[in-house]
């Protein structure tokens, strides 16, 4: 069913659009614009490669078969990721299947043609040549097809592919070739060994870690809204990818996801009494928050002995999309109870993105159930934490260790759940480990007693106060810390361990944050001239060169002109006062949103024209050149609202969005982590780039001297070496670079970087 107008307008501004610096004025029509994310391209998901004249291949994945009971909370991902490739240690090549066979031999020169082709006989005679025209001999080939797995074929006849002409008494022939249009291929066929990890059953028994085999669903703990336990898995109009199942149709309708089991010994009498349970949620955070009753989920039983699936669950769109149901599904037919029984969930959904969620937590496959077997006797966190910092979630290491005490929380509230219909005793605790060797625990200071039975509560986590206050200790690390905080919680019973604790990795290195690195939708605004301003309060002064910002790539359901985020044009503005309003900075380049593509949440870099000096409270930004929506990414777990501001008219207003917007400004710093290279500070190496930005080559002045350089090279965000050149070169090429910041640096004789600079490449 088509479906049109989703996005969800939050707040309506009518007035007159900014023209500073668009030299334009007209009335504007703009609003606060939240859109559901299209990508978000998969961690640990590898994207296929397209092919090109090259080897088809096939993976088979072996997997352990699954013995009751089976619980599955997704509090870790035991799905199998489908990942595999030729040359990886557990995989072994076990066929070569070739497409054509001839009297049962194939050979990798075969070809064909599919119509006749023939042989021409020429006898000249006193009138004129005389041109007999034969067949060429005619065979059977079986030809299969390579597309799919187990392959199919078919018999046919076929032909050489060359026509034979032959002068009667000439020796000899002369032979010509055809365009086939059969050719050999083959495809090899690979077994992928079964993963050897355990996971430990609530009995303490041991089962395998894979329960799931195909990878179409997204385990994540951000997209769902108050679920029993931390971790869902998400089903949606996105494939295994992370990207739209119908990118080129985005309004197209129809099956999605699916989440299928591995195959599970349920080989029991009827009278067992086994039921399959679930928690299911639609909507959640995914931004997408209107229901349609077409986009349903449904629950399907696999009969091994007739090799068919059967629907007996199914639930539309439109259920209530903050709460989490739980479905009891008993198993009664004899055709299910058999050794190879598997169950799958799918969804139907439209096929443009994030769209039409639905998340599922806490499955249970046991015996000796009832349709009353829904009390879960476990306790469990429900959200996870973005670390043991007040407001931010990164600060500067050079800002933080002038006065760590003063960047730490007093406390961390958790929020947990004790899904027993009966009180626990519950005791909570953390610590914290660095990469360079500093660690502390706390434990011991809170717990929940009574009154806590089938219901969420708060547990504190005292940090910087008390008798023992908790500050990370970064003095060891090298102008860059990475610190992971774990929290735990404790109950007797309770049935699932993995729920019982959280990890998150906090970065201490030169940018202020206040997002937990996540997106769960995007936000836009409609207007050219339209401003964001993003408040900071920090302490003392720094110098800001850059901001750090994750455009989300969208799905659009608007009639043509399609909405086409890389199209927008902004320049980064830089305030220290919106009343009365104050620019102490503005880019004189204009920028575009920019997309990685090889994993979720990949900030871009957006350097400023200049260093400036920046202190206690100042905002950062943009000014839109044109009517398009961006999309910048927008975390909707942490809620910054009071420090995210938007102009349309004559007057800055607070966002509606209780939300944070993913802008991080970037200081400078002895290390930059996110370019994995070091910035150079020494005076004496100075490095000019001309033009800056550029868009065909650049020069460089520098006062080092040329004997000391080895290489210029020109380094991607992502620290990856893009192009480099002899230092000699006068004059450096950026043609085929993909425009974007780039770090250029002299690399010396000995491997050291001698200087460096940052430049904008702009087409």
């Amino acid at each position: 069913m088509m479906k049109t107008q989703r996005m969800k307008a939050i707040t309506c501004v009518r007035g007159l659009g900014a023209i500073a610096l668009l030299l334009m004025m007209g009335p504007v029509n703009a609003q606060e614009i939240v859109t559901p994310l299209s990508v978000i391209p998969r961690p640990d998901t590898r994207v296929p490669l397209l092919k090109a004249g090259g080897l088809n291949e096939v993976f088979l994945y072996d997997n352990t078969q699954q013995t009751l009971p089976v619980i599955d909370d997704f509090s870790v991902d035991r799905i199998r990721h489908l990942n595999a490739q030729q040359g990886d240690p557990n995989v072994n090549l076990i066929e070569t299947i070739y497409r054509i066979v001839v009297n049962g031999v194939s050979t990798p020169n075969m070809a064909f043609i599919t119509d006749t082709s023939y042989h021409y006989t020429i006898t000249p005679t006193d009138t004129g040549d005389v041109i007999t025209e034969a067949p060429n001999p005619a065979v059977v080939a079986i030809v299969r097809d390579l597309g799919n797995y187990p392959v199919t074929e078919q018999s046919m006849f076929v032909w050489p592919p060359y026509t034979v002409i032959d002068t009667f008494g000439i020796a000899g022939s002369d032979t010509l070739p055809l365009d086939p249009t059969l050719i050999q291929d083959s495809l090899l066929v690979y077994s992928v060994d079964a993963d050897p990890r355990s996971y430990i059953n609530p009995d303490n028994t041991l089962r395998p870690w894979i329960l799931w085999a195909d990878d179409d669903a997204y385990v994540n703990n951000t997209f769902p809204i108050d679920p029993p336990t931390i971790g869902v898995v998400t089903l949606d109009g996105m494939d295994r990818t992370g990207y739209p199942y119908s990118p080129n149709d985005p309004n197209v309708g129809g099956l999605a996801d699916k989440l299928t089991s591995v195959p599970i010994n349920l080989a029991y009498p009827p009278g067992d009494s086994i039921y399959l349970s679930f928690f299911c949620q639609p909507i959640g955070r995914s931004g997408d928050e209107l229901a349609h009753a077409e986009d349903s989920l449904r629950v399907e039983l696999y009969a091994p002995n007739e090799d068919t699936w059967t629907r007996v669950w199914s639930n539309p769109g439109t259920a209530a999309p903050d709460r989490f149901q739980q479905v009891m599904i008993p198993i009664t037919d004899p055709k299910f109870l058999k050794a190879d029984f598997k169950f799958r969930f799918s969804n139907d959904a439209t096929l443009g993105g994030m769209v039409d969620q639905w998340h599922i937590d806490y499955v249970r496959l046991d015996r000796n159930r009832n349709a009353a077997d829904t009390i879960l006797q476990d306790v469990a966190f429900v959200y996870q934490e973005a670390g043991l910092l007040q407001t931010f979630t990164s600060v500067p290491y050079a800002k933080f260790i002038q006065a760590p005490g003063s960047y730490m929380a007093e406390q961390v509230d958790l929020e947990q759940r004790n899904n027993d219909t009966q009180d626990k005793f519950i005791t909570w605790g953390y610590g914290v480990t660095s990469d360079c060797g500093w660690s502390a625990t706390r434990d011991n200071y809170g717990n929940n007693i009574s009154n806590n039975a089938y219901s969420n509560f708060n547990s504190t986590h005292p940090v910087n106060t008390g008798s023992d206050p908790l500050v990370y200790d970064v003095n060891a690390c090298d102008d860059a810390a990475f610190l992971t905080a774990k929290f735990w919680t404790n109950a007797t019973p309770d049935v699932c361990a993995y729920n019982d604790t959280m990890h998150y990795v906090q970065e201490i290195s030169n940018y202020y944050s206040y997002d937990d690195g996540s997106a769960e939708a995007g936000y836009s605004l409609n207007a050219a001239g339209a401003m964001q301003a993003y408040r900071f309060d920090t302490q003392g002064t720094d110098s800001l060169r850059a901001l750090r910002m994750y455009f989300a790539p969208i799905f659009t359901y608007d009639p043509p002109p399609v909405n086409n985020p890389p199209n927008g044009s902004f320049i980064i503005t830089v305030w220290s006062s919106l009343n009365p309003e104050v620019i102490i900075h503005q880019n004189i380049s204009f920028s575009s949103p920019e997309y990685h593509r090889w994993g979720p949440d990949r900030f871009v870099e957006y350097p400023l024209d200049s260093t400036i000096a920046v202190g206690g409270t100042f905002y950062v930004g943009w000014v839109q050149t044109n009517d398009t929506r961006m999309n910048l990414g927008m975390d909707k777990n942490r809620n910054n609202q009071d420090k995210m501001f938007y102009k349309v008219g004559q007057s800055w207003l607070t966002s509606g969005q209780e939300a944070s917007w993913m802008i991080r400004p970037v200081m400078v710093a002895a290390v930059d982590p996110y370019a994995g290279v070091e910035e150079a500070t020494s005076v004496d190496a100075l490095l000019t780039l001309f033009p800056n930005p550029t868009g065909d080559a650049f020069q460089m002045k520098t006062n080092l001297w040329a004997a000391q350089a080895a290489a210029v090279e020109m380094i991607d965000p992502m620290g990856r070496l893009v192009r480099h050149w002899k230092p000699e070169e006068r004059s450096f090429s950026v043609q085929g670079v993909a425009p974007g910041p780039y770090i250029v640096r002299v690399v010396g004789r000995a491997g050291g970087t001698l200087a460096q600079g940052r430049l904008i490449v702009q087409h």
